[in-house]
């Protein structure tokens, strides 16, 4: 399933960030990597996302109860993919080139 509006609060993303609850997938990780960033700009680029960010809401592949935001951004002429879950904590389930 698919929506148009977020299905967490991206300010509750944000703080779970800032206090440090979060947790980035190995997977976001080599994509990051892949286009020359760091952990510490991927955390820059998701604190200044904005509402009109959001690409769309969506469940996972395994569970149509888990709701996933995607968010596009363009950083320094690349257009980001980025998908984010919360659970206990914030989660960075992808963080790739958008093709």
């Amino acid at each position: 399933m698919q929506k148009r509006v977020s299905h967490y609060n991206l300010n509750s993303i944000k703080e779970l960030i800032s206090a440090k609850q979060y947790f980035i997938t190995q997977s976001a990780r080599q994509g990051y990597f892949t286009l020359g960033f760091d952990d510490d700009k991927v955390i820059e680029i998701i604190m200044s996302l904005v509402n009109r960010d959001l690409y769309k809401s969506m469940t996972t592949y395994n569970d149509n109860k888990t709701w996933q935001d995607v968010y596009h951004k363009n950083i320094d002429n690349i257009d980001l993919y980025i998908k984010l879950q919360i659970t206990d904590k914030a989660i960075v389930i992808s963080f790739k080139e958008r093709t």
